[in-house]
Order: structure tokens, then C-alpha cells, then sequence
């Protein structure tokens, strides 16, 4: 997960030059939600939790296509504390990168505006007492103190004149160790937040605001005008060839009366993938899975006395946004060829990539495999991308303003 962080702060210190303006904002919040058991076997660790959160995010302005595309994408870091009311899920400190894009946002020339969000984010939290499994018996559904955190977030925010701003949010919040240690059943959070948001000013006055925003207007259809023309030209093909390794626990459960060869296993993924894009933001594609989990050879061994001895294969459909140099791949998959200790057929990714390179294209980035969004195991990728179609840079004309 630290591999999320420093994508993300990379690519923000990359879009500080070129153009490319990082505006800071601090937002302090105040959170309330429950928590969320898995299953029927776990509605104990059910219950109210609260706490606050404090922010700060790097508002990107310019002119490059992706800022455009994304309504000027906020990228930050969270620090989050929250408290359970139920004794046995305990407290929860956790800091995660986060990346906000808008859905819509009102006329900036008004005195007052509005702004629909989505957002999403990765980490880690860090889980206090009484998270203490030895005196409590009942703490079985998550196995270590440290562990991953995914978000997923909608929300509403209005500004004001002095650049400050009420935010208004509901995100899912899903914690687990990505089946480092057991046992891993995660803890779901499901979470409403109420925030301000203090932002500097800009060195523009609100008569260049308010110019701006009457140049824009102007330029709506022209704008318009410019994607059709400029999207053609802006797709691209390309073939992507990657390599990602894991570590993973024994997945053997009757550890009492067969205890496991090895405490943890070596497992592996090569992907090969087609990805078209409509733009320099959005691809679409499919890939092939070659995969190996050693974690399942004992259970194959034992419970069906056969030889583990084949990889397993899978087919994907994949969707890939993109910022700049950052990705987020979300990928669907189906077994074509797994053991019995599968039960689910199908699959999930999801990842983070930064992409690099000038002779070679590569990639690099982390990953979470999971079955019905019950993590399997983390995986760190490294690729190239082959047979690249890339276009040159659109720059819009002088004076225009790109929406």
C-alpha cells in the first residue's frame, strides 16, 4: 500500500512543472457510520463508530488535457481517527492517499458555488487497544494490527467568497491484511462526513474571476468543438506484458491435526492485456491470467490427494483511468482453469500503476486479488507496454480555455 502513496505524490510533485499548478487546501471533518459485519457469523462485531479526519489535498490547475478532463482532480493525504462503540472492532488510526475528481460543478462567476464529487483512496491503519486477541477471544475476524485500507466516497461541498467551503460525504471503508497473517475476515465501515475546507487564495482578484469565467462561457462551444477534433487523435492502441509476484499464508485451515509445511508461500501472476483508449483518461481492454498459488498445494494434497501441479488461467476485462502518469486498472476476471479449492469462479484487481519511461514504456504498481471482494492477496507489478500508438500532445490554441 505505501507503493499507492508514493505514485500519488509523485505524480503530484511531477504536475507541479510544465504548467501544471498544485493548489493546497486543508479540510477537517467530522465523521459517524457503523460498522458493517461480512457475514451472519460476525453481526457481533456489528456497531456504531465516530471520530475526525484531517486532510490536505493538492488542487491541480492548468492546462494539460487530464486536469481538464478530471475538472481540475484534488489529490491529498488523510489522517483519520475513529473510535467503535463496540469494544471488540476497537479504535482505528489510519492515513491513506486519496484522489477526488468532480461530477459537476455550478458557474464559478457566482458568489456562491456548488461541486458533486467522487473520490477513492488507499492505505493503512493501524488498529489500538483492545484489539488484543489473546484476551480477547472474540477478536477472530481480522489477524494483525496493521492493515490495508480501501475507500470509496461520494460527496457535496458549497464555497463561499473567502475560498472556504462545507463539505458533505458518504464513503464505504474496507480493512483487511491482504491474507498476510490470519485469520482475515476485514472490517467494513460504512461512513458520513461533515468537513470545512479552508483554501488559499489565488493571485488572481475576483475580477479575473469573474473574466475568466465570462472567457470560459465564451469558449463552451468552441471547447466542445475541440474534444471531437482532438479525441480522434488522441487514441491509441497498446499490448502490456506484466509480472507481479506475492507472498501469501498457508491457506490450509485444520491446522491443529495437519499443521502447514510453511507458514507463508510464494504466488505469482503474469498478465498479458489489450487496452484501447478513447482518450489520453479512459481504456478499455482485456488481459490473460497466468497464475500460481503455492498456499494451495497442501489443501489439494490433502483433501483430494492429487498433485498440484498446474497453474491456473484466467481471462479479464479491464477498465483504465488515467491522470497523467497515474492509472487505477480495475479489472473483472473468470477461471478458465483452477483447482477445487476455488470455489468462487470469478475474480477481481484492482491497482494503482505509475507509468514511466521514455525508450521502453513501463509501469510499475500494486495490486489487491480478491473473490466477491474478499482479498486474496496483494501483488506488485512491474511492465512494459509494447506496439504503443501514442499521439502527440494537444495544445489548445492561444487564448482558448479548455472546460
Amino acid at each position: 500500500m505505501v507503493a499507492i502513496v508514493v505514485c500519488i505524490m509523485t505524480t503530484t510533485y511531477a504536475a507541479a512543472q510544465d504548467s501544471v499548478r498544485p493548489h493546497p487546501e486543508y479540510t477537517i471533518s467530522i465523521d459517524g457510520g457503523a460498522t458493517i459485519p461480512n457475514t451472519e457469523k460476525y453481526s457481533y462485531i456489528g456497531g456504531a463508530n465516530f471520530g475526525v479526519s484531517a486532510a490536505i489535498n493538492w488542487q491541480m490547475t492548468g492546462e494539460r488535457y487530464w486536469i481538464q478532463f478530471w475538472k481540475q482532480p484534488r489529490f491529498g493525504l488523510y489522517l483519520e481517527y475513529l473510535h467503535s462503540t463496540n469494544s471488540v472492532a476497537g479504535e482505528r488510526i489510519a492515513i491513506s492517499a486519496s484522489m477526488q475528481n468532480a461530477i459537476w460543478r455550478s458557474n464559478q462567476s457566482k458568489q456562491y458555488t456548488s461541486e458533486v464529487f467522487w473520490y477513492t483512496g488507499a492505505g493503512v491503519a493501524l488498529y489500538t487497544n483492545p484489539y488484543e486477541r489473546t484476551q480477547d477471544t472474540m477478536n477472530c475476524f481480522i489477524g494483525s494490527y496493521l492493515n490495508c485500507i480501501f475507500n470509496l466516497g461520494a460527496g457535496y461541498s458549497i464555497s463561499f467568497p473567502d475560498h472556504s467551503a462545507l463539505t458533505f460525504s458518504l464513503r464505504f471503508s474496507h480493512s483487511s491484511n491482504g491474507y498476510l497473517l490470519k485469520p482475515n475476515q476485514g472490517l467494513n465501515y460504512l461512513m458520513a462526513s461533515v468537513g470545512y475546507r479552508l483554501s488559499t487564495p489565488t493571485s488572481s482578484t475576483p475580477t479575473q474571476d469573474r473574466d475568466t469565467a465570462a472567457i470560459q462561457d465564451r469558449n463552451k462551444k468552441t471547447t466542445k468543438t475541440y474534444y471531437n477534433q482532438h479525441n480522434e487523435a488522441n487514441q491509441y492502441h497498446r499490448i502490456w506484458a506484466s509480472f507481479a509476484p506475492a507472498v501469501v499464508q498457508s491457506r490450509w485451515y485444520d491446522t491443529e491435526s495437519v499443521p502447514p509445511k510453511h507458514k507463508h508461500y510464494f504466488a505469482y501472476t503474469a498478465q498479458l492485456g489489450y487496452m484501447y483508449y478513447i482518450n489520453q483518461c479512459l481504456g478499455f481492454g482485456a488481459n490473460l491470467d497466468v497464475m500460481y498459488n503455492y498456499s494451495h498445494i497442501e489443501m489439494i494434497e490433502i483433501l483430494y490427494k492429487k498433485e498440484a501441479n498446474r497453474p491456473y488461467l484466467g481471462a479479464c476485462l479491464d477498465f483504465e483511468p488515467r491522470w497523467g502518469d497515474l492509472s487505477v486498472r480495475l479489472s473483472a476476471g473468470y477461471y478458465i482453469i483452477k483447482s477445487e479449492v476455488v470455489e468462487i469462479p470469478f475474480y477481481e484487481h484492482l491497482g494503482v500503476f505509475y507509468h514511466f519511461g521514455k525508450k521502453l514504456s513501463q509501469f510499475a504498481g500494486v495490486t489487491i486479488k480478491a473473490h466477491a471482494a474478499h482479498a486474496d492477496y496483494i501483488e506488485w507489478h512491474y511492465g512494459i507496454e509494447l506496439f504503443i500508438n501514442q499521439p502527440k500532445r494537444c495544445v489548445p490554441a492561444q487564448g482558448e480555455v479548455i472546460l
